[in-house]
């Protein structure tokens, strides 16, 4: 079964498959915390995320064996 993670976008809820995921990047916009993050897929789809970063940012890490 395809894993899936849901995200706030500026048009509203998206669903993106985990295996589509080909990079994601924290932006600071203000200067401050990180507040958007950007999802691009294999099809050269780009969604830029602004809710729940952080906790999104954690779920790819750890699906994507990143370590510090």
């Amino acid at each position: 079964m395809t894993k899936w993670i849901r995200a706030i976008t500026d048009i509203g809820m998206t669903r993106i498959r985990m295996d589509a995921i080909c990079a994601y990047q924290s932006i600071d916009n203000d200067g401050g915390d990180s507040n958007s993050l950007l999802i691009y897929t294999s099809d050269n789809t780009l969604f830029e995320i602004i809710e729940n970063i952080d906790e999104l940012v954690g779920v790819l890490d750890s699906a994507f064996e990143f370590h510090n």
